[in-house]
């Protein structure tokens, strides 16, 4: 057994990158694909995966100098510190034993729920499992039982599935048919697009306001050229920088810093979306022909929504207004600080619901914004424990996770509470 765990353990640290190749190739010779084919279109993939991560990784060496600067100038104080997605993900891989029994029962679940055809989605995004192990884990802080928090976490894996093939038809819609036969289970994703969907719902009954439509094409032909990736990257970036008071030469490597990564987010997308086509390909052949008149999809991590324009744009946006958030929303405790250089990602729902209206999106955002302060700051006296617990963090500090955030996740926690005091 201890072999599994040191093998188990090696897997997950070679990280996306290389992980996500080896699971597709794997797949790919399941469903009867050619060595040659399978083989290139892991190492596509994963060539795509590593440039998104150099291309985001800009966006991280970028920020978060510049997102301390503004938060010593705002005068921030706020003692539950955000550790971001490194350190969380790190505490939820670190228990061996439950690591493995997780997979199991995620993997398990997913395939008992195609079988009986209650989802149409096999999820292969194992890196992101870390979720569950992380819901999970604080599952197991409340109840004193590590069955009772793996049942939490497989609970959660697959509410996200159902909620995965719901979503696909707006995805599409707004973001391309290159995304046809994938869905995204990461997180919050799957439950923040009804919830968008919710609050455009609400804004479509509001006279007046229902009539605002604005998106970046939107813009008269002779400005057009600001709507660009680049143009939107330089101008955000170096706003920001003058914000913190950089100097003139910092406010333009930060400009530059931020058109390179609008600029290359979307090619790395478009790389890694040419190594999946034939492996989705494969994967749904194979098993229509053994269950005709079935749909089939790959789950896939909601990274590959990120190179888009308006997603980055806002996101960036969201950093001053998050800062201001964070001071203006009572009970807050949350400083946040590494999951800003992320807010793209929790800004996917909100352009997707609102169908690319940036002035809704920029409603459905800020109360996005506002159920991630309060689920931070909520989840704070568990975080800490099991930060502290698995030798990851100063005992004498409070810890959070400010990111897209775990909405089902958190549910199920709080029930799990009215029956452990």
């Amino acid at each position: 057994m201890d072999i599994v765990f040191m093998i188990l353990d090696k897997v997950v640290a070679l990280g996306a990158f290389v992980m996500m190749p080896v699971i597709l190739f794997i797949m790919g010779m399941i469903f009867k694909m050619k060595a040659s084919d399978a083989l290139r279109a892991g190492i596509t993939v994963g060539i795509g995966f590593k440039g998104i991560s150099l291309a985001a990784g800009l966006i991280g060496t970028t920020m978060n100098p510049l997102v301390e600067k503004l938060q010593q100038l705002w005068g921030l104080k706020l003692d539950a510190v955000d550790l971001g997605v490194p350190v969380i993900s790190t505490m939820a891989f670190s228990d061996g034993r439950f690591v493995l029994m997780m997979f199991a029962g995620v993997i398990l679940i997913n395939v008992i729920m195609l079988v009986f055809n209650f989802t149409k989605t096999l999820n292969v995004d194992i890196w992101n499992f870390w979720h569950y192990l992380f819901i999970g884990t604080l599952g197991t802080i409340i109840s004193g039982n590590m069955f009772i928090g793996l049942l939490i976490g497989v609970i959660y894996s697959v509410i996200n599935l159902l909620l995965a093939d719901r979503n696909q038809e707006i995805i599409c819609k707004v973001c391309g048919e290159q995304y046809r036969g994938l869905s995204f289970c990461t997180m919050a994703f799957p439950i923040l697009v009804p919830i968008g969907q919710g609050i455009d719902w609400v804004i479509d009954h509001i006279q007046g306001v229902r009539k605002i439509n604005f998106n970046l094409k939107s813009i008269p032909s002779r400005f057009s050229f600001l709507s660009e990736p680049i143009m939107i990257g330089f101008i955000i970036g170096g706003g920001l920088a003058l914000l913190a008071r950089y100097s003139w030469d910092q406010c333009l490597n930060v400009g530059m810093t931020m058109a390179a990564a609008m600029f290359l987010l979307p090619r790395m997308i478009s790389i890694l979306m040419e190594g999946l086509s034939p492996i989705a390909t494969a994967t749904r052949e194979f098993m229509t022909a053994r269950f005709p008149n079935r749909e089939f999809r790959i789950g896939m991590d909601f990274a590959l929504l990120v190179g888009d324009t308006d997603m980055i744009t806002l996101g960036l946006l969201f950093v001053p207004i998050s800062l201001l958030m964070a001071v203006a929303l009572p009970e807050n405790r949350v400083l946040p600080l590494i999951g800003l250089t992320n807010l793209s990602y929790m800004m996917m729902a909100p352009i997707i619901t609102s169908k690319r209206n940036m002035f809704r999106a920029l409603i459905i955002g800020m109360v996005m914004v506002a159920l991630v302060f309060f689920m931070a700051t909520s989840l704070t006296p568990l975080i800490t424990p099991a930060v502290v617990g698995a030798g990851l963090a100063d005992p004498d500090g409070n810890y959070t996770l400010f990111n897209t955030g775990e909405h089902v996740g958190f549910v199920l926690l709080q029930i799990l509470k009215l029956f452990f005091h």
